[in-house]
């Protein structure tokens, strides 16, 4: 009661109305407070999703790029066999084919790649020699019967420790189309694991695992996890089950371990795997909490006035966190990222890496087609503008994009390096209409580099430089499907074996460039060149159907292969017999029944003595 009236007094003191607006002020203070205390709470909950999803995306990215490498390996050796057994060739055509391809892949995959293997017409063939113990049967293994299971698609064999490197391997196999024969290579997933534990040091307030689609733990942070499952596994992600994985579309999930909070996030790498990643909230929620509260305090004891001004700007803190949040996990890959309103034809710059777009786009909200047109004019390479300005007409865009969300172009920016350029709906009108996208840029030149330098090893000869048997068959059946003409002539050099047999190989192989280079000087760069292997070698001459000046063409190259000078042969010429047959889409339509029938006028030739052309 006593202390009643002491406040009273205190009241009447400074007077009602100022003890009255005293109150308000402090009432306003604590629900200050309160409400701070819950928008710091949710932006840490936010922040904690975002370092989850970064963590993963990083991750991914490293992993799928080492794990793409062993994909394309496998599937453009695949094809290729696939072509050679079509074409009846060896075993052992067939195993010198896949050592060349696992030293051509050996500098792109890793320093521990131990090569290409697999089982063609039931024998084992190794890249890299490896010889099998009798007892090895390839059919039980997992990397051929997952792949037969898998009726021609990639198929990923779960981890497992290799009893001959002793280490953590996994598999990439494909089913060939005769049903028998698969290529195989192997992944060390030390390489996935040094690319956990790089990212854990990064971010040490999360733990980071790549799992398979049955649980095995093929990386952890903590390394002595690997290979464990993660059903029964003790540690913090043992809450994380599978089914849970496809069941959650945004790859979030908030768990309880130990009486802490985490955050975790998971991102699927390739076909049933993933990488998940988990971050503690507890120390951020405490750690910001404390932060507000000082502050909060400090805002009290300074200004009262303040409170207006700190509403607003909480206010807008909050939203811009928001925003943040939705644009944060897809503006890291991009350089500039563009929201374009259609409806009111206005350009919003959200993020610019390059400091020429930056200048052109300064101060320009309005009139979004014209300063699309005018930005990229000023970044594109002149070779590609006419397809980009195509691209992004603004006006056409609702049509392109009236059944997909996104569309894509690839083109050379002024720099000549390869960019990719991405519209993405953000919001549509109830009749489908676009209301508003984003237009990003990405810098792929690296990865559009890495994948053609892939795909011009898996079409060109090593010892030739000419195109091989599977890249010169399939652009010409890519002509034949297309309905072109031409002529094709096949080749060998007459008795090379026996130059084989007297001067060596060395010497062979300078006869097979030799024959090589006059192919390549004798015909034109719009005509297919190809070695098929040993001393044969075919051309497909486009647009040819004039027998005479065909014959004119092979005639100028066997003078050339007379003219061949090596240095250990003096004691006779360079021979070629030729067999050519035209292409006309009446009669052949198909590349088997013109190879077979250019080829028959090889054996008619090789009945001549010296250098001769048959046409069948």
């Amino acid at each position: 009661m006593r202390g009643f009236f002491k406040v009273f007094k205190w009241i009447s003191k400074i007077g009602v109305r100022y003890a009255v607006f005293l109150s308000v002020i402090l009432t306003l203070l604590t629900a200050l407070i309160v409400i701070d205390t819950k928008i710091g709470t949710s932006m840490v909950a936010d922040e904690a999703k975002d370092r989850a999803q970064l963590i993963a995306d990083e991750s991914e990215n490293l992993i799928a790029g080492y794990m793409d490498n062993c994909l394309k390996a496998v599937s453009l050796t695949a094809r290729s066999v696939e072509s050679m057994l079509g074409q009846s060739s060896s075993i052992k055509d067939i195993k010198s084919y896949i050592v060349l391809q696992t030293e051509s892949y050996s500098d792109v995959i890793d320093s521990n790649y131990t090569g290409l293997y697999g089982l063609v017409k039931g024998s084992y063939v190794d890249g890299v020699g490896w010889i099998p113990d009798k007892d090895y049967s390839p059919k039980s293994r997992p990397w051929y019967t997952d792949a037969v299971k898998s009726h021609g698609s990639v198929a990923m064999v779960n981890p497992y420790m290799d009893s001959q490197t002793k280490k953590v391997t996994m598999s990439m196999s494909k089913l060939l189309k005769d049903g028998q024969s698969v290529i195989a290579i192997d992944l060390n997933l030390g390489k996935v694991q040094e690319y956990v534990e790089r990212q854990a040091k990064k971010y040490p307030s999360a733990e980071i695992i790549v799992i398979c689609d049955d649980g095995t733990i093929a990386a952890d942070s903590n390394s002595s996890h690997t290979l464990n499952n993660i059903f029964g596994k003790t540690e913090l992600l043992h809450a994380y089950k599978m089914n849970d994985i496809s069941l959650n579309d945004e790859g979030f999930m908030s768990i309880k371990h130990k009486g802490k909070s985490y955050y975790t996030f998971y991102q699927e790498i390739a076909a049933d795997w993933y990488v998940i990643t988990a971050v503690n909230i507890d120390t951020m929620t405490k750690r910001q909490a404390s932060i507000y509260l000082i502050h909060v305090v400090v805002l009290i004891f300074i200004w009262a006035g303040l409170i207006a001004l700190f509403c607003d700007i909480g206010k807008k803190r909050y939203e811009a966190s928001k925003n943040y949040s939705q644009m944060y996990s897809i503006s890291g890959i991009y350089s500039t990222m563009d929201l374009i309103n259609l409806e009111e034809d206005t350009f919003q710059m959200i993020r610019c890496d390059g400091k020429e777009l930056r200048n052109s786009q300064e101060g320009m909200t309005v009139g979004a087609h014209r300063i699309m047109r005018e930005t990229m004019w000023a970044c594109t390479a002149e070779s590609s503008q006419n397809k980009l300005f195509t691209f992004i007409d603004l006006k056409t865009l609702n049509d392109r994009m009236e059944d997909t969300d996104t569309i894509s172009i690839e083109y050379l920016d002024n720099n000549n390096k390869w960019c990719r350029g991405r519209f993405t709906v953000v919001d549509r009108k109830k009749s489908g209409k676009l209301r508003s996208v984003l237009w990003m840029i990405e810098p792929i030149d690296k990865e559009k580099r890495e994948r053609e330098h892939l795909e011009w090893l898996s079409e060109t000869d090593r010892l030739t430089g000419i195109m091989n048997r599977g890249g010169g068959e399939a652009k010409i059946r890519q002509i034949i499907e297309t309905g072109g003409i031409g002529m094709l002539a096949i080749l060998d050099a007459d008795h090379f074996k026996s130059i084989n047999d007297t001067f060596g190989h060395q010497v062979g192989d300078e006869v097979i460039i030799s024959i090589a280079n006059c192919l390549k000087k004798s015909f034109r760069d719009v005509d297919v060149v190809m070695r098929l292997g040993g001393d044969e070698f075919a051309v497909f001459v486009n647009d040819m159907k004039d027998r005479e000046i065909a014959n004119q063409i092979i005639e100028r190259f066997i003078e050339r292969v007379h003219a061949i000078s090596i240095p250990q042969i003096t004691d006779r010429k360079i021979e070629v017999s030729i067999g050519a047959a035209f292409l006309d889409q009446t009669e052949i339509k198909d590349f088997e029944s013109l190879y077979k029938k250019a080829d028959s006028g090889v054996y008619s030739s090789k009945k001549i003595e010296g250098s001769y052309v048959t046409f069948v």
